[in-house]
């Protein structure tokens, strides 16, 4: 009897397979001329050669997924999502945002619950500067697949990106229940606490990357910015600054100061000198950057620079943050879990 029930549930699935492929491979068009065996062997084609060319975008190997793409150019592939997808995939590797969100679109109009889609159009978004659109897609993603930590990583950069910070930390604060050791994700949820005064659950975050991982720079950069919040100690801080061109400009303004105070001013000035010329500097900002050039002895530099703060002053205040805005973008491209590699 088992037997029996088993075999029936068998049937009524690959009738149930058949019947779906039948209706999307056949939707909107002429009559295939298909049979149903052959139905299920172009789904099982598309299926293996849809892996081969993923691995191989994942992998760098761009003529190896161009030449398995080839593969399935015929009409009776065009009404699967998954090939939209594929394709999607394929020009977001090639930089070529514009098609390759039509087709990822075309996709998810097919198939609204294709997971590897919506992620992906969320990455495009991101990589045009249109956070709140990503975070919006990321939200479906994450619908549709509610445990996988990297599109709750995603979504919590996305969230800290837009300035959100309860949220990001709910975000990644899930990614790194379902992967506890994803030093990315703590790095990201120490520098969000760091921004909400949270300074010893920060800590907390980094010294646990730390201790795991000793020459983690980037750790080991925002561990001595939180060492500065806290104890104000701007020697141990210094100690642990490991890569000055990987600061984010929170942090090289942490920094700079920190080299103020043991009275190295040439390198709080070389350090500072973009945040002080950039559009979102404040009165603060500027006032500090006008006492290191004094200190340094430069007064017809420090001349310059205060005439240029005094015209910046009646810029439109919009200009600083749509700037503010493009330098937090960069930043957070960089720290996005990116699935594919780019064809630079």
């Amino acid at each position: 009897m088992g037997r029996n029930t088993l075999n029936q549930k068998i049937s009524l699935s690959l009738l149930f397979i058949t019947f779906s492929l039948t209706s999307i491979l056949g939707e909107g068009n002429e009559p295939t001329n298909l049979s149903q065996t052959d139905i299920i062997q172009l789904k099982i084609e598309l299926e293996k050669t849809g892996r081969n060319i993923i691995n191989a975008l994942r992998y760098g190997k761009f003529s190896l997924a161009d030449s398995e793409w080839k593969k399935i150019q015929s009409d009776n592939y065009k009404n699967e999502a998954e090939y939209h997808y594929l394709n999607g995939a394929i020009l977001y590797t090639r930089l070529e945002w514009p098609e390759a969100k039509e087709n990822l679109l075309r996709a998810l109009s097919l198939e609204p619950n294709h997971e590897a889609a919506s992620y992906l159009l969320g990455m495009i978004y991101a990589q045009e500067d249109n956070w709140a659109a990503a975070k919006t897609t990321w939200l479906e993603t994450n619908k549709i697949s509610p445990y996988n930590p990297f599109y709750h990583y995603n979504l919590g950069v996305a969230y800290f990106i837009l300035g959100d910070l309860n949220r990001a930390i709910s975000s990644l604060s899930l990614s790194l229940e379902y992967k506890p050791n994803y030093s990315e994700a703590k790095t990201i949820l120490a520098k969000t606490y760091m921004e909400t005064g949270e300074f010893l659950n920060a800590r907390r975050e980094i010294e646990s990357i730390l201790e795991s991982d000793p020459k983690n720079q980037l750790a080991s950069n925002l561990y001595g910015r939180v060492i500065y919040e806290i104890e104000k100690d701007p020697k141990k801080a210094l100690s642990k600054l490991k890569n000055e061109r990987i600061l984010g400009w929170r942090e090289k303004k942490v920094y700079a100061r920190c080299y103020y105070e043991v009275r190295r001013w040439r390198e709080s000035e070389s350090l500072f000198r973009t945040i002080a010329f950039s559009p979102f500097a404040d009165e603060y900002d500027q006032s500090f950057y006008l006492n290191l050039l004094l200190n340094l002895g430069l007064e017809e530099k420090a001349n310059d620079f205060f005439h240029f703060s005094q015209k910046k002053s009646r810029n439109d205040s919009s200009i600083a943050e749509a700037y503010r805005n493009l330098l937090s973008s960069r930043e957070g491209k960089t720290l996005l879990y990116h699935y594919f590699k780019m064809r630079y």
